[in-house]
């Protein structure tokens, strides 16, 4: 397991906290392959009823590190990996957010049962600002949770919206 992602297990629960707060918790591929881990082990386990996702520090997460993601030609497969473990995962996913939300820390809420924010949480889904196609299946789930003007409005922009609007628009349980 890499220091950047701490693992708790307390009441039936495994808790995924992003712990690279000097970064916002912009996640890398090492990363990435020990949540996918996470999840697997958190999947079989017959003592774990769910899964929280959280961030230390004032962010949940800033989203990809650019630079890493750039250095090395399997950032692909290692995303990928995570997003087919969340797809997979047989439990109820929780998060609890705050600070910046970006990209694929709006995105994974998607897949998220239960969402709660903070109310200075700021989300942003900047795909088109980045010259990327969205990611984490959200072009197909976000106009079923939102419809499919305001999500191709939150796509095509990239403007970021804070929690009352998350919560207006039906991403967070409050």
């Amino acid at each position: 397991m890499v220091d950047e992602i701490a693992v708790e297990k307390e009441a039936h629960v495994t808790t995924i906290s992003f712990n690279r707060p000097a970064k916002r918790n912009a996640l890398t591929q090492p990363m990435y392959r020990a949540m996918t881990e996470t999840l697997q082990e958190a999947a079989a386990d017959d003592d774990i009823r769910a899964l929280r996702f959280r961030g230390f520090g004032p962010n949940f997460t800033a989203g990809n590190d650019l630079k890493d993601f750039g250095s090395t030609s399997d950032g692909d497969s290692t995303a990928n990996a995570f997003l087919h473990a969340v797809v997979d995962f047989p439990k109820p996913m929780i998060a609890q957010v705050q600070g910046f939300a970006v990209g694929i820390g709006t995105t994974l809420l998607l897949h998220c049962d239960f969402v709660v924010a903070a109310t200075d949480t700021r989300f942003s889904l900047p795909f088109v600002k980045l010259g990327v196609v969205p990611e984490f299946a959200s072009s197909v789930l976000l106009p079923e949770l939102v419809g499919r003007h305001r999500a191709a409005k939150l796509l095509l922009l990239g403007e970021e919206f804070n929690a009352k609007q998350a919560e207006a628009m039906g991403l967070l349980a409050e």
